[in-house]
C-alpha cells in the first residue's frame, strides 16, 4: 500500500513537471515567432524583444506577451492549415 501511494505520487509529480516543461517550450516558441513576424510586419520597426518583457510593468507585460504568443499560435496554426489543404489534398 505505501508502495502503490508513493508509485501514485511520483507519478503525479513527473506529470507537473513534463506539463510545466512543456508549456515554457511552447509559450516560448509561439513568442519568439510572434516578435519575429510582428519585425516583418511593420517591416523593422518593432524590434523583436528576446528579454520577453520582463524590463515593463506587469500589466504591459502580460499584455505584449500575450500578443506576441497569440500572433506566434495564429501562424502556426495557418502554417498546419496551409499545408494539409496543400498537402493532403492534392492527392
Amino acid at each position: 500500500m505505501l508502495h502503490d501511494l508513493a508509485e501514485e505520487a511520483a507519478k503525479g509529480f513527473f506529470r507537473i513537471l513534463l506539463e510545466i516543461l512543456l508549456r515554457i517550450v511552447v509559450e516560448f516558441f509561439l513568442f519568439y515567432t510572434g516578435e519575429i513576424i510582428l519585425f516583418i510586419i511593420t517591416l523593422g520597426h518593432k524590434k523583436p524583444r528576446w528579454d520577453y518583457y520582463a524590463d515593463e510593468k506587469p500589466s504591459r507585460f502580460v499584455i505584449l506577451t500575450e500578443s506576441s504568443v497569440w500572433i506566434g499560435f495564429v501562424f502556426w496554426l495557418f502554417i498546419v492549415w496551409l499545408i494539409n489543404s496543400k498537402l493532403f489534398h492534392a492527392l
